[in-house]
């Protein structure tokens, strides 16, 4: 199977995750390098990482360089995990950098869902469908339940297009018991 055979639409756009170039790398790169480093500081409130790709350490002069920024707290994920989350959207990029993964963008996914982030449009019954779709995958099919979830996540934000890709990006990511937790009374 080909990376082009796992790629998933994205606003019409074809991606490949940033896992599926990470193994189809570490396969077809076996004397290869991924590293990261943290550029800002500890004390900040946005984490700036850059990740270098070596397809051959013997060859250290030919790398790929990227960096990812995420603001801690924006969204569910960053509440917590915004290093990983940062790490994760550098080494896509640089991956992307040396062609591993690029269909369509060298973009990662998580600069597609912060660029849908500005946008402020209303939301449309479609992406309420859509969010309860995906919960319903996960299991959850309770609608109060549903509606605790969504409230939890959305942390007070409007629900328009940009608070909508984040609650999908969170639902997605979160594992049903965590879901399930928030959508306790």
């Amino acid at each position: 199977m080909s990376l082009q055979d796992k790629a998933i639409d994205i606003k019409g756009k074809q991606y490949v995750l940033v896992a599926d170039r990470v193994v189809y790398f570490n396969e077809k790169y076996p004397d290869g390098s991924i590293t990261s480093k943290i550029i800002s500081s500890p004390i900040d409130d946005r984490v700036v990482i850059r990740a270098t790709v070596t397809p051959d350490t013997g060859k250290p002069e030919r790398k790929f360089t990227a960096y990812s920024q995420a603001l801690w707290g924006d969204g569910y994920i960053n509440k917590t995990s915004a290093i990983e989350n940062c790490e994760t959207s550098a080494v896509g990029r640089a991956l992307g950098f040396m062609g591993i993964g690029v269909i369509d963008s060298i973009a990662s996914k998580d600069e597609i869902d912060k660029a849908d982030i500005q946008s402020r449009m209303q939301t449309a019954p479609q992406a309420i469908k859509e969010i309860g779709k995906i919960l319903d995958d996960k299991g959850i099919d309770d609608p109060e339940v549903k509606q605790r979830i969504v409230r939890k996540l959305s942390d007070g934000q409007p629900l328009n297009t940009s608070g909508i890709a984040r609650l999908k990006k969170e639902i997605v990511l979160a594992a049903p018991d965590t879901l399930l937790t928030l959508g306790e009374d």
